[in-house]
């Protein structure tokens, strides 16, 4: 019997406890005991926030941080703003005092960015050099290869095709990175003057920044060849004689020729024969030529002449058909220019300077196409051509490198010299890296007196228009050259 009591007391507990677990929430009745637990404890939490003397502190550090006053240099007291000190934070004291040294640490900073930006700046020409170089390598060797490869077959020995002026570069650049080398230098600056004097060790050394600089500025055409007083010959006299005398043979005979390399005073107009002879015994080593009233055999000896690089030709007449000029040519001035010289100017890649002066049958009309990968650009180019669309094109065709331009024009008048959109034209050309234009004024064909129409007023004109804004120094007079740096093209 007891046992069924408890049963029964169990039975009664039971409902009780399923009546409170239907009353409490759901969630209550999802969740395990200790969660349970855990929520009851959470409920019967209550937060009490702390009085007396620590909240007071702790609420003044936080709402009344330290000050400092500047004129006791110490920490501020309650009657320094009272008395109209020089107050301020801490924070603001300490700003205040790492302003000097941050300045300090930025002008270092900006110093080391332009040191670094001068590095990155001559690393990049220096690789592009070194890339430069090492393809002209590579083309050498093919070339080599190609060379063996027809002797081992049998095949015909056909001359090397290498670049226009490859040979004479790399003797260039051989007898440049084997000699003794020195460079002065002075550095002016608005503070101080800095000279000093930079040297390759020994001939033939390698371990110079020298040698580098040297190779660039020879392919920059900055450095200028000074030939001695045994290598240059001027024929002036020789050449010009009326009859043919027992001196004209016995200077071909002269062992001295082969020392020249610069050969000056040439006229072929009394001795052509002479001339041809003179210009085949100089040819394989002659490297300046000037020469007058040259005709197509003079011109077909020149273009054999393989370290050719400064050639001032006059030709008698304009060449029909006129053979090609050396392609490894840096500097050349035509006068009497044909279709065919202008054309071969685009296939020489190391002409930096060129004259072009006149074409007797007229106008010479020749639309230049985009230089070939490889040119290293015109830097100065001169004029006397028309119309003016082929100077405008040649100039166009060379813009991002040509520095000064020289065009004969007129400044009034309907004569064809008369380049009325002139202005335009150079603003469409996109020269960005001129500095200097000079439209000349010299004597030209066909005209009255052979003078160009010119007048001051004029003159003021066109150079206003063409030239841009420019300085006022240098500027030329009526009748002369109207020259000026160029501002505003």
């Amino acid at each position: 019997m007891p046992p069924k009591k408890r049963a029964q007391s169990n039975r009664g507990s039971d409902a009780r406890k399923r009546s409170k677990q239907e009353s409490s929430p759901p969630e209550l009745r999802e969740r395990p005991a200790t969660d349970r637990m855990s929520f009851e404890s959470e409920v019967g939490t209550v937060k009490v926030e702390p009085n007396g003397p620590e909240t007071d502190n702790l609420s003044s550090s936080t709402l009344n941080p330290k000050l400092w006053c500047r004129d006791c240099d110490e920490d501020a007291a309650e009657d320094c703003e009272d008395s109209g000190h020089s107050v301020c934070s801490l924070r603001q004291l300490r700003t205040e005092q790492a302003a000097p040294k941050l300045l300090q640490l930025d002008n270092a900073a900006t110093s080391a960015r332009e040191v670094v930006k001068a590095l990155l700046d001559a690393k990049g020409v220096l690789e592009a050099q070194l890339e430069q170089w090492s393809g002209r390598l590579q083309h050498v060797e093919e070339a080599r290869k190609e060379l063996w490869a027809a002797a081992d077959e049998g095949r015909d020995l056909e001359e090397p095709t290498l670049e226009g002026g490859l040979e004479q570069l790399l003797q260039d650049a051989t007898t440049l990175l084997q000699a003794k080398c020195q460079l002065q230098l002075q550095v002016d600056s608005p503070c101080s003057t800095w000279k000093g004097q930079l040297q390759v060790a020994a001939p033939g050394s390698r371990r110079s920044l020298l040698c580098p600089l040297v190779l660039q500025m020879h392919q920059d055409w900055s450095l200028t060849k000074i030939f001695r007083p045994e290598e240059c010959m001027h024929v002036g006299k020789l050449s010009t004689q009326k009859e043919h005398t027992q001196e004209l043979n016995e200077s071909l005979q002269n062992p001295g020729l082969d020392k020249v390399r610069k050969l000056s005073g040439l006229d072929c107009m009394e001795r052509p024969n002479w001339s041809t002879a003179l210009l085949k015994r100089v040819a394989p080593r002659v490297e300046w030529l000037i020469t007058g009233n040259a005709v197509r055999e003079h011109l077909e000896v020149i273009r054999d002449m393989p370290a050719l690089r400064c050639l001032y030709v006059h030709l008698r007449n304009s060449v029909e058909n006129a053979p090609d000029l050396p392609l490894q040519l840096q500097e050349l001035e035509v006068r009497n220019v044909s279709v065919e010289h202008l054309q071969s100017v685009q296939r020489m890649p190391r002409l930096r300077k060129l004259v072009l002066n006149w074409y007797e049958h007229g106008a010479l009309d020749v639309a230049f196409p985009p230089l070939p990968a490889g040119h290293c650009g015109l830097q100065w180019l001169s004029v006397y051509l028309r119309p003016a669309s082929t100077v405008l094109s040649l100039a166009k065709a060379h813009a991002a490198t040509l520095q000064e331009l020289r065009i004969l024009c007129a400044s009034e008048g309907d004569g064809l010299l008369h380049f009325k959109d002139l202005a335009e034209g150079l603003r469409q050309c996109g020269l960005v890296a001129l500095r200097r234009v000079v439209l000349m004024r010299g004597p030209a064909p066909r005209y009255r007196d052979q003078k160009l129409p010119h007048a001051a007023e004029s003159c003021q004109r066109q150079k206003q228009s063409s030239l841009g804004q420019t300085s006022a120094d240098g500027l030329g007079e009526a009748g002369q050259n109207c020259e000026g740096d160029v501002r505003g093209l």
